[in-house]
Parts: structure tokens; sequence; C-alpha cells
């Protein structure tokens, strides 16, 4: 048996059903909505597709065309199967109906899947009972595609997308991850959250794109920004959002199980994503909304993480007016965004969140963040920041945003960093979250070395923390970020979502920056580490005369990128020489150097260990 393969070389004309029915005991059901219908052991199943799928023989198809009329619905044309490690994903439509989609995954303890025919309005559900045998039962179209619902129409209008108030992106806001800060001429045809993860979630616009320019009078920057909202929603996980069908293909001959897929379309009509489709080729769809009053990237990103959500297994968050679709809490500007996140559009600090039911009219208390890491098996994000580090100062106290920033990865994580003063000190410093469309609520706490809490910042209704002209006095000091909460769980909102990345920027004066890690001149530094996103720095006296100055990283795992700078710590901005290749092996020279404190500056890509850095004054 042939165990693994993307696609199939052509359509698959059989009958699922049918072949399943030679060895099923009975159809146990007539043809009505909730019927059910047994139709056999999910390891028969996966071994009859497999059959088909190494050997579609015309035998075999013939025997399948008789199948009983009771089942006739529910014949399928496989155009895609994988099975690997035991777990199964199939793909297809319905026999004779293109305007349909099949899909089938899990394995032979819990397959599950469905069979949608949106010219009937029809959807059929696959199930597995607790002794293996599957089961179909038709139920409503729309709790397989929540947001063929009627009800969404009701629940937005074109009035509120015209008013929408967009995200202003924070100045603090400077690449510190692919997917943060304003677009900047990236090609979007090739954008990436997350290059190398073996998870990828593809948004498929080569249908509203010509080559790499956007159809119908949308800018690169709207195509940017409706992937960076999709990036933003999801950056908590180790999945790569891209824009890449060669990254996307790569993925999914690796491993289907780990891929999504959404299509953006030419043409006006009501987004939708099947449920539970990551996994398999099923897509979702989104189509253009009215061009007047409407931003294309702000609100198809919107869409998209709404859409992609269902996709990976969520239902919409009910309740209040909004019925199907909860619409916030205009208090705290604050709503599930498995709800109608179009209601908060007019809001200026608006945090549209995963979410468990918590709020006073919740009628859906299924745990978003959980569906994704555990049912669809998603990971987590490395913890950036597990044990503390120290607040990054130049010599004068200032405090650098490229340089003091970090991630909040998962409900209750923390970020410690810590700093010295000397004398009598004085602290201005601002926290932002730095996705543009990002889900974080600011939390930050001072305590001294005795662990008193010294001071607090969490803005109501702003998402940052900010400390004006905190007097400190001389020791130890630690600076605390979290994720925030306002009002009540019930009234508000929890820390259960308040997740992303944040950066901060301010001045500490009568502080003393860490002692500098100096280098000698040909000799390397071993055994330096950092984690994913973090900075390390070095540094090196220059004399007069010399004529060149190389820096270089030798490791062999993670991805290193190395940065040098004279008097001041270097950024991917500012730097006087850089190499930022795809490893941990870099090299670049300063020619002719003017005499100084050289900076280097290595930058965590991916999180590396062993490293040796050195420098070489020639």
């Amino acid at each position: 048996m042939k165990k693994s393969s993307s696609k199939s070389q052509y359509a698959l004309r059989s009958s699922l059903l049918g072949a399943l029915l030679l060895s099923a005991v009975s159809a146990i059901a007539a043809d009505t909505l909730a019927a059910r219908q047994e139709i056999g052991s999910a390891d028969n199943l996966i071994r009859l597709l497999a059959n088909q799928h190494a050997n579609p023989t015309p035998a075999l198809l013939r025997s399948s065309e008789g199948s009983n009329s009771k089942t006739k619905h529910l014949e399928t044309d496989i155009t895609d199967f994988h099975f690997k490690d035991g777990m199964l994903s199939v793909s297809g439509k319905a026999r004779g109906s293109a305007n349909s989609s099949f899909y089938l995954k899990g394995s032979a303890k819990n397959l599950h899947g469905y069979l949608i025919k949106h010219d009937e309005k029809k959807a059929y559900e696959y199930s597995t009972d607790a002794k293996g045998i599957v089961s179909v039962t038709e139920v409503a179209i729309s709790k397989v595609i929540p947001d063929l619902d009627e009800r969404w129409l009701k629940a937005t209008t074109v009035n509120n997308l015209a008013g929408a108030i967009h995200p202003v992106y924070s100045t603090m806001a400077l690449r510190q991850a692919r997917h943060i800060g304003p677009y900047n001429n990236e090609d979007v045809t090739k954008l990436e959250s997350k290059p190398g993860s073996p998870w990828v979630f593809y948004l498929n616009h080569s249908a509203v794109m010509s080559g790499s320019t956007p159809l119908n009078g949308v800018t690169k920057e709207n195509m940017y920004r409706a992937w960076q909202i999709v990036a933003d929603q999801y950056s908590m996980y180790n999945i790569n959002i891209t824009t890449n069908p060669t990254v996307y293909n790569t993925a999914k001959s690796a491993n289907i199980l780990r891929t999504g897929v959404i299509n953006f379309v030419n043409q006006d009509g009501r987004s939708n994503a099947p449920l539970s489709a990551f996994g398999t080729t099923s897509a979702g769809t989104l189509y253009r909304n009215p061009s007047s009053g409407f931003d294309y990237g702000y609100g198809i990103g919107m869409t998209a993480a709404h859409e992609v959500g269902h996709q990976m297994g969520m239902n919409h968050d009910h309740g209040g007016t909004g019925g199907e679709y909860f619409e916030g809490i205009a208090a705290y500007q604050w709503g599930p965004i498995m709800g109608n996140y179009w209601m908060g559009a007019n809001w200026a600090a608006s945090r549209w969140t995963w979410s468990k039911g918590e709020y006073n009219t919740a009628t859906n208390f299924e745990d978003d963040l959980r569906i994704m890491n555990v049912n669809e098996s998603i990971p987590y994000v490395a913890d950036d920041n597990p044990s503390g580090k120290a607040l990054v100062l130049d010599g004068a106290g200032n405090i650098d945003p490229l340089s003091n920033f970090g991630q909040i990865e998962k409900t209750g994580d923390t970020d410690a960093f810590t700093f010295t003063v000397t004398g009598n000190g004085k602290l201005d410093l601002k926290v932002d979250p730095i996705e543009y469309f990002g889900m974080l609520d600011v939390d930050a706490k001072i305590y001294n070395a005795a662990g008193t809490l010294v001071s607090s910042s969490n803005k109501s209704v702003n998402r940052s923390a900010e400390f004006i002209g905190l007097n400190l006095g001389a020791g130890d000091y630690r600076l605390v970020i979290a994720g925030g909460a306002e009002g009540t769980p019930q009234n508000g909102f929890s820390n259960y979502s308040s997740l992303g990345y944040y950066a901060m920027k301010g001045t500490l004066v009568g502080s003393t920056p860490p002692a500098d890690v100096m280098l000698s001149s040909g000799v390397g530094l071993a055994n330096q580490s950092a984690a994913t996103g973090t900075w390390k720095y070095y540094a090196i006296d220059v004399p007069a005369g010399k004529t060149s100055v190389v820096f270089s990283l030798n490791g062999a795992n993670g991805d290193a990128d190395l940065y040098s700078q004279l008097s001041v710590k270097p950024t991917t901005a500012a730097y006087k020489c850089k190499s930022d290749g795809a490893t941990s092996v870099e090299t670049c020279t300063v020619n002719a150097p003017v005499p100084g404190r050289y900076y280097i500056g290595v930058y965590a890509y991916a999180a590396f260990s062993a490293l040796t850095v050195k420098a070489t004054i020639n």
C-alpha cells in the first residue's frame, strides 16, 4: 500500500459509500435531515480508500456504481489522499457537482469530516463512535459553513464598514518579527510570518492578482495588511501564514495534516469556510466586499482571520443582541473574533481575540486556543523570555524598542526585565502592543529586590502601559510584562487571549547599564545561546590605523543573524555591516574602521545554541 500522496493523478471516479456498503451491515435510516446511516468501520473505510487510491481498477469502479439508491447522493470523487503514521486526510467533491466539497481526516479511532453540496444547500457529517464505526448524518449546511447562516447578513451592513476606524501602527512597530510594522515594499506574493515552520496556512490570492500587482485598484499595502492581520491573530502558534504557493505545496507534500488554504476570489459575495477543514485541501473562500467606504486590507484581513478560525474548528461566539454573532462589549472595546467583529468597527482601541465564552451572555464555551493547540496539534511558539533578561540600555540610559521587545505567547505568560539604579533614578517608559490587529492588552509591573510591587500600569481601554517620571531609589528592579485584563471576565475580558508582541521605549536616569561582554581579537567566545526573537551583544575596541575588522558567527543550529555598529548597539535598521543568511554561519567586514568600540549584535531569528562569536582586527 502506498502510504502517502498529496495529489491523485486523476480524480477517482468512485462511489465511496457504494464500496463501503459492500461490507457494511446495512443502511439503518432513510434519507432525511438528521437521519443516521452506519457505513462500516473506520479501519475498513481507510483500507478501501487506500486501495482505491493505489489501484483504482475498472472492476472496483463498476462494482461501486451499483450502490443503493439511498446512498447515491453521497457518492464522491477523491482528488487528494494522504495517509501517514496512522493519520488520514482525504479531500474531493460530490460526484457530478463542481460546487461542492468533501473532506475527511483523523485516525481509525476518530475519523471526522463533511460532504457539502452548495447548490442544494445540503451537508452531511461523518463521525466515528466509540466502537470505531463511521456514520453519516445529514445536518444543516450552516453547521458546516457557519457564515452561510442568514443571520450574518442581518448582523452586518455596509454602514458598519464605512464607519470603520482602522488600527494605527505603534511607532515602536519596527519589524521585530516579519509581520510587524507598516508595509515596506515587500513582495506580497511571497509573504511568510514564520519561515521554516512545518505548519503552514496559505492565503491564496492568485485570483485577485496579476503577477505581483493586485487587481481592481487594490494596493499592495492592502494585500500586505490582509496577510498581516491573519499573521497577528495566529502569532502565538508556530504556524507560517504565507502567500507563497511554493511554501504551501512543499509543506503539503511533507504532511498535509499540518496545512490549510483559503482562496481569495475576484467577485462580490459572502465569504465562508468549511468547519474543521484544516489538514485537508478543502478551502475557505474570501469574496470582495463593497468597494464604497471599505478598506480592503483591513476588512478582508479581519474576515480572513475569522474564516480561518472556522477551518481550525471554531464555531461562532454567540450572545447579546447579536444572537448568532456576539457584538462585543463597547465599554471595553472588546469582542471575540469569532463573533461580529464589524460591530466594533468604530472603536479606536478595539481588541478582537480568541474566546472560551467567559462573557455573561455566552452560549458557546469552546476553548479556541485549545482547539488549535490540541485538536489540530499546532504548537505554541517557544517562550522568548523564560527566565528573565536584562533591560537593554545605552550609555545615556535610553531604552530602545528594537532591543527591548518580546511576546506573550500563552495565557498567563510573563516576561521579566531586570535593571539596576545606582543613585536617585527616574523612569519614563511606555510599553506598546506592536501588532497591527493584535490581541495584547499590556499589563506592566515593577518590583524591587525584595519582591515588593513598586508601581503598575494597565491603561484603561488603551492597550498600552506607561510610567511617567517614576522615581526609583538605588537598587535592583524587575519589570514584568504580562497580558492584561479589564473589567471582569463576565463583563469585560480576562487575560485568556491577551497575547502578542510588545515593545518598550523610554529613558532610565541614574541607571547602570550592564557591562559590555568584551571580545579579544581573533579569539572566539564559544557556547553562546539565545531564544528566538532575542539579541545578544558583544564589543571589541578597535585601535587607530587598522585595515579592517572581521566579525563572524559559527554555529550548527538555529538562525543567528550578525550586525555590527560603531559606538552604539546595532539594530536591524542601523549597522556598519551585517550578515543575515538562513543559517548560524555568518561573516561581515568593516574596512578601514574608524577607531572606537564596535558592538556586535547577534539576533536569534531562530533559537540557537553552542554558537561561537569572534571578531578579528587586521
